[in-house]
């Protein structure tokens, strides 16, 4: 019967499996004929040892066999090679028979004796299928690739993002190592943001200094250094891309395979190609919105600076109680929004003494009761100049609220307990315990263990006692790390390097 000329089936590898020389003889010579690379021998057993040393993408198996039958091998098969497609051959054509081999994975079965027809007929149909198969498992891979990269783009949280896209990538490629880097081109620097399977010993947010020309092999050098892999694979085994957006290069994605590994074939490249140019973009939107949070960040802490300079003895006063404030609201688990309101509302917390006179600002001794009502006015008048700017709307409850007391004896509003704002709970805490450890014109600061135990004595009555025993936690192990340097007054804004290692947001995956 004169067939139509197979499918190119060079890439199909068929391993027969049949203690009868004859039909696998017969079997061997049509299937290689027809251009598919085969292998066979006489068992079960035999064809698990040769599985282990190459798979095949489809095993024909007889199920009457010495030593292991068909049934125990696709048994085999489906548990450790469930991707190898089988068909059975059976001199006992029952209904029984075919369901049996059928609920174990197989794709059909033959009666013998095997006609060369229905051999050549039943195994085209398998291999397409299998192809067929393939192209919706990468047709859906590229959605779902496509869709974390849409999303990838859109977001601003780019914490999240990275590790989503990279843990995809891991899944579908299945890589040996993986790494991604940012360019900062302000700076001149490439930063890591996401490694998998690289040594312990590499540093996710470690920057390095690039080379100037030429641009695009100095940003893959320099993400050889900060990953440590100069060599890593052969370049089958590597796919590394330095990620372009608008024509500027903005990172890279470095995978690579062990050598024991199938190497990345044109398939593989050509997804990957689909996502970079999505990833490239996203990167470069996420380092514009981290440097313009930078940017306002030190903006804020300048005005900051210079409210809190009115006063030479709480000069840097809104830098350290960001800092008490922003641990503490980290190790109790607020979330990053609530976190990233602390850190402003830290900065900002005492802008509403703008309003105060200086005459009251800086008197020497204690405040008359008029006096002292105009300086707690500074919490309201702090929330109405705030209130005006809609980014930081977030942050109006810790300005407002931050002097109110957990008795009720607060102001400016009297709230009691959980009606205040955790973080205005966090931040009466810190600005408690910096106000008594600092130097005032009216008295000299108090040690350590003196603001510690006032704090214990306000517990459940001024302060959340809660946050008032991790808030002492905190400074007993992290007093060192958490407290400015006592040359404050020269302070005046936090410097570069400090905003941003506090707003590196992407963690090691």
């Amino acid at each position: 019967m004169n067939l139509p000329p197979p499918v190119n089936h060079a890439a199909v590898r068929v391993l027969v499996v049949e203690d009868d020389p004859i039909v696998r003889d017969f079997c061997v010579r049509l299937l290689r004929m027809k251009g598919y690379v085969v292998q066979a021998t006489v068992n079960g057993r035999e064809a698990l040892k040769q599985l282990q040393q190459q798979q095949p993408d489809l095993v024909l198996t007889d199920l009457q066999m010495p030593e292991m039958g068909g049934m125990a091998l696709l048994q085999e098969l489906r548990q450790h090679y469930p991707d190898v497609d089988t068909i059975v051959f059976t001199a006992y054509a029952t209904v029984e028979t075919a369901r049996e081999a059928l609920k174990l994975g197989a794709f059909d079965y033959l009666t013998k004796p095997v006609s060369v027809d229905d051999l050549e007929r039943t195994v085209r149909r398998a291999v397409e299928w299998r192809r067929v198969r393939q192209e919706r498992q990468r047709l859906s891979e590229m959605v779902a690739l496509y869709e974390i990269s849409q999303a990838f783009t859109s977001t601003l949280d780019t914490e999240t993002a990275v590790r989503e896209i990279v843990e995809l990538l891991w899944r579908r490629f299945s890589p040996d190592s993986l790494s991604l880097s940012l360019l900062h081109p302000e700076d001149g620097e490439l930063e890591l943001l996401a490694h998998m399977g690289l040594s312990p010993g590499t540093q996710t947010g470690a920057r390095t200094m690039l080379a100037s020309e030429p641009l695009d092999q100095a940003i893959v050098e320099g993400h050889c250094a900060l990953t440590r892999t100069i060599v890593v694979a052969p370049p089958t085994h590597l796919a590394r891309l330095v990620l372009r957006s608008n024509d500027r290069p903005v990172g890279v994605l470095d995978m690579a395979r062990a050598p024991d590994q199938p190497e990345f074939d044109p398939d593989d490249r050509t997804l990957l190609a689909i996502c970079a140019s999505q990833i490239a973009a996203s990167l470069d939107n996420s380092r514009l919105y981290r440097q313009l949070k930078l940017q306002n960040l030190e903006t804020i802490a300048a005005l900051a600076a210079s409210i809190d300079a009115r006063d030479p003895y709480t000069s840097g006063h809104s830098t350290q109680v960001m800092r008490y404030a922003v641990r503490l609201g980290e190790v109790v688990g607020l979330g990053a929004g609530q976190v990233e309101a602390l850190r402003y509302g830290g900065l900002l917390h005492d802008i509403g003494k703008i309003g105060v006179p200086d005459a009251i600002l800086l008197k020497p001794s204690r405040l008359s009761p008029e006096e002292l009502r105009v300086m707690r006015a500074h919490a309201t008048i702090g929330a109405d100049i705030v209130r005006e700017i809609k980014a930081l709307r977030a942050i109006l409850p810790i300005i407002r609220h931050h002097h109110e007391r957990i008795d009720g004896a607060g102001y400016p509003d009297g709230l009691t307990g959980d009606q205040i704002p955790i973080e205005a709970r966090i931040m009466a805490i810190a600005d408690a315990y910096d106000t008594m450890t600092s130097d005032r014109a009216y008295r000299r600061a108090m040690h350590p263990e003196e603001a510690i135990l006032e704090l214990r004595r306000g517990r459940g009555i001024q302060w959340d006692a809660q946050l008032v025993d991790v808030f002492i936690a905190l400074i007993e192990t992290e007093a060192s790390t958490l407290r400015l340097p006592q040359t404050r007054v020269a302070q005046l804004a936090l410097d570069k390097a400090t905003l941003r290692l506090a707003h590196s947001s992407v963690a090691s995956v």
